[in-house]
């Protein structure tokens, strides 16, 4: 095994691309720490059986040396799919507010579809979509597609709040675009995998954010979109609900329940549980609970999740931020509102026979057949 592979997979065992709060021996659950003494027995330097902060201080040290190292001889990477209309278009006055835009080739006015990147707020970047299947088949049937960056929740006391509203104006700025760039306003549609799903489901729920009597004439566009794709949702980003949601077993260490907080706190932009409790943070809570806003008028939404269902550790943040309940609180919700659904998850018995994919789904609701006609 080169060095710079093993340092690679002992990056993704230990959770630092995806999980980045997981820095020390005593953050890593059981299973992470057994998994890593497993394939990297050379990290235990003292033979104990047992991984200490002090002996992973120093793989880590290397690991990023090594993936420094990596970057800067890779060669740059060639851009996939088709060459974007539009690219980095600022449509907001950060410096993540940009999207990339493909502008179908049609006479009549165009639907058009978004895609929102996932990360945790805190990562990803729009050319994950460049040169998707959703894309392609968007391009090959008339229809335009953007995919945007935003803001992450680091880079604003607002926190999650400031990501969501970022997407809102990306919509809203694609209606007000909509002239020059062929759209027609009222086919709007959105999708995204993990936080840009759980912000595709915000915008499908939340009551209309236009502003009539704003000076600025983006902000007096409509934010709603005509149908939403999901997928690894979250129900809700009130995650003080989560326990009462999701089937959760366990404990956790105080020092992750340290962090999980204050990852909330910056999450929320609150400065402590108090302020989140109150009703200035019981105020942010409510405008981040989708659950909360769903209704009858919402549009009709795609979900799907293939991770496994069953408890949940504590400690697994990923199994927390994806399980498949998530999805089955949204059908449930929506069932109880009368919005309707497509919800695909096998680990909570959610699997309708036959399944629609989402782009079909998509084509549909935009009123276009499978020539997208």
């Amino acid at each position: 095994m080169t060095r710079l592979v093993f340092w690679a997979a002992f990056a993704v065992l230990l959770g630092i691309l995806s999980v980045p709060q997981l820095l020390t021996a005593q953050e890593l659950t059981p299973e992470q720490k057994d998994r890593i003494l497993q394939r990297f027995p050379q990290v235990d330097r003292n033979g104990d059986g047992k991984l200490s902060s002090e002996e992973i201080g120093p793989f880590r040290e290397r690991f990023e040396k090594a993936k420094q190292k990596r970057k800067s001889k890779s060669p740059p990477k060639a851009a996939k799919g088709p060459v974007p209309t539009h690219t980095d278009l600022q449509y907001g006055d950060h410096k993540n507010a940009v999207m990339d835009v493909w502008i179908a080739d049609s006479e009549k006015p165009t639907p058009i579809v978004v895609a929102i990147h996932g990360g945790g707020f805190r990562s990803g970047d729009k050319s994950t979509f460049h040169g998707c299947a959703e894309l392609q088949a968007c391009l090959k049937n008339g229809v335009s597609f953007a995919s945007i960056n935003y803001r992450f929740r680091d880079e604003d006391p607002r926190g999650v709040l400031a990501c969501l509203q970022d997407s809102r104006r990306a919509i809203q700025f694609i209606r007000h675009q909509a002239k020059e760039w062929n759209i027609d306003k009222e086919r709007v549609a959105a999708f995204g995998r993990s936080a840009g799903a759980g912000t595709t489901l915000w915008l499908a729920c939340h009551d209309d954010m236009a502003d009539p009597d704003s000076m600025d004439p983006v902000l007096r566009e409509s934010s709603r979109i005509v149908v939403g794709g999901l997928i690894g949702t979250q129900a809700t980003y009130d995650v003080l609900q989560w326990k009462d949601l999701l089937p959760l077993k366990g404990t956790l260490s105080s020092e992750i329940e340290k962090s999980r907080e204050q990852n909330i706190l910056v999450a929320y932009g609150a400065g402590s549980l108090d302020e989140l409790n109150s009703e200035k943070g019981k105020s942010i809570r409510k405008e981040l609970d989708m659950l909360g806003w769903m209704s009858a008028d919402d549009p009709p939404i795609w979900m799907k999740n293939n991770m496994r269902g069953g408890d949940i550790s504590m400690n697994d943040q990923n199994h927390l931020n994806h399980h498949p309940a998530h999805v089955a609180c949204l059908k449930k919700r929506a069932d109880e509102v009368g919005m309707r659904t497509v919800a695909i998850a096998p680990g909570v018995g959610l699997q309708p026979n036959p399944e629609i994919s989402m782009i079909d789904f998509f084509f549909e609701r935009l009123g276009l057949d499978a020539s997208g006609k």
